[in-house]
């Protein structure tokens, strides 16, 4: 018996599929070569360990073998023991008495791979760019890798416009150089010019003895990442010009020129061609921005990476709270229903609130919160009968949400709005506009 099941183990080492072998407990039983060669851990033997413990980090991001598991355990009256999803198949077995779960794994091409650097823990968002609307984005920062032509990046609040940018400097040539960012809606336009630039002494009243020294001399042979572009001060635009254009720049107060070696990044969730229109943008600069430009598509436009996405964000919870929760096929299909207007920003914070507050170990469509804003949109689309209140928030919400995406920072739709910028932030935090 054992010589016919060592047999039957160098079959499997030969075939290019990743394949493992479960117990019901979630431990592996057992792994082929192409198993342990794409997602084995290297600290010792990976048979008898348990599933969150088996492999390196991406593996569990694509692997669905505990929900796979708990459908295939629950779902007695099928007919079928095989669960089959992209690219992998589970097969539920029995063996001397025991229930054992078989999961394959279809050969990889490496776009499905998270392509995040392994030790880039600084945001959970990561960079999935495995689904069809990114791939061209990955070829493209691939060809300028080695070049450092300003890049604008344009989409809406919560796409990753941020993650994107700092993906292209861990590309470029300059990786191990500074990534600097500033955000121009969350700073006073009276404070920008010293945040860019910096001062010299005694430039203003309340000035340092010593001076400042601005994000760009800080970013010196690096990336400057300028994010809400668009509410960049139209009268501090010609300075910015100035060094997009020449790689210098003069401190506030300052005489003489300094130079800047800085790769220009920005992004802005606003319509720029429409800002040059209305005249609060400069049309050569949004030209000089624009050499290269990226669009982050909106996450309902990117239905296939919902499932990496979620698998992302289930796997970075998991480890951040020390836990080893999964989602059941009824609540991931419940989320992928869902129009996300907030983007991968909604998700993640939906995912993290499910993690914490969910009881059970595998995660249930009753798990799952309201999600607020489809059904507020859905009934303002569809003018459903709603109460006063209902309805004053509806048109609230509606109004600040068009503001903010003109103006971009909570000082502007303050004043557009004619309200105190307390109440504006106040509105726009329980609104959950950004």
């Amino acid at each position: 018996m054992e010589t016919e099941l060592d047999y039957c183990k160098s079959i499997l080492d030969l075939i290019p599929s990743a394949v493992a072998l479960y117990t019901q407990d979630q431990r592996l039983l057992f792994c082929n070569r192409a198993f342990r060669e794409h997602f084995g851990a290297e600290d010792g033997p990976l048979e008898g360990r348990h599933f969150l413990k088996v492999g390196r980090r991406y593996y569990y991001k694509i692997s669905r073998f505990p929900e796979a598991a708990q459908h295939l355990q629950s779902d007695s009256t099928s007919q079928s023991d095989v669960y089959a999803g992209q690219q992998r198949i589970y097969h539920r077995l029995e063996w001397r008495g025991e229930r054992l779960f078989l999961e394959l794994i279809a050969p990889l091409a490496s776009p499905t791979l998270p392509l995040q650097p392994e030790d880039n823990k600084e945001s959970p968002e990561g960079m999935i760019l495995s689904d069809k609307r990114m791939r061209s984005i990955l070829e493209t920062i691939r060809r300028i890798s080695n070049f450092d032509s300003t890049v604008l990046i344009t989409g809406e609040s919560g796409t990753g416009k941020t993650m994107l940018a700092r993906y292209i400097h861990s590309n470029s040539r300059r990786a191990s150089a500074p990534f600097v960012t500033i955000n121009c809606a969350s700073i006073p336009e009276n404070l920008i010019e010293s945040e860019l630039f910096g001062y010299v002494s005694g430039a203003f009243t309340g000035a340092g003895q010593k001076g400042k020294v601005g994000l760009v001399e800080t970013a010196n042979g690096g990336t400057l990442f300028l994010d809400e572009i668009g509410t960049l001060p139209l009268n501090l635009q010609s300075k910015f010009l100035q060094l997009v254009q020449e790689k210098s720049y003069l401190p506030v107060g300052g005489v003489k020129l300094k130079t800047a070696d800085v790769r220009i990044i920005s992004a802005t969730n606003l319509d720029l061609s429409k800002q040059v229109e209305d005249g609060v943008f400069r049309e050569d600069l949004y030209y000089r921005l624009r050499v290269i430009e990226f669009h982050m598509p909106p996450l309902r436009e990117r239905t296939d990476a919902l499932d990496p996405l979620i698998d992302h964000f289930l796997t970075y919870y998991n480890q951040k709270y020390q836990i080893a929760k999964t989602i059941s096929i009824r609540a991931r299909e419940t989320l992928k229903r869902h129009s996300w207007n907030g983007n991968i920003r909604e998700l993640q914070y939906v995912i993290e609130r499910i993690m914490v507050t969910s009881l059970d170990g595998c995660i249930q469509p009753e798990d799952i919160p309201p999600l607020q804003s489809t059904a507020s949109e859905e009934s303002e689309r569809q003018g459903e009968e709603q109460s006063f209140d209902q309805s004053m928030e509806a048109f609230e919400r509606k109004l600040l949400r068009r503001a903010y995406q003109k103006y971009g920072s909570s000082y502007k739709v303050a004043a557009a709005l004619g309200i105190s910028q307390t109440k504006a932030s106040r509105l726009l935090r329980k609104y959950d506009i950004r």
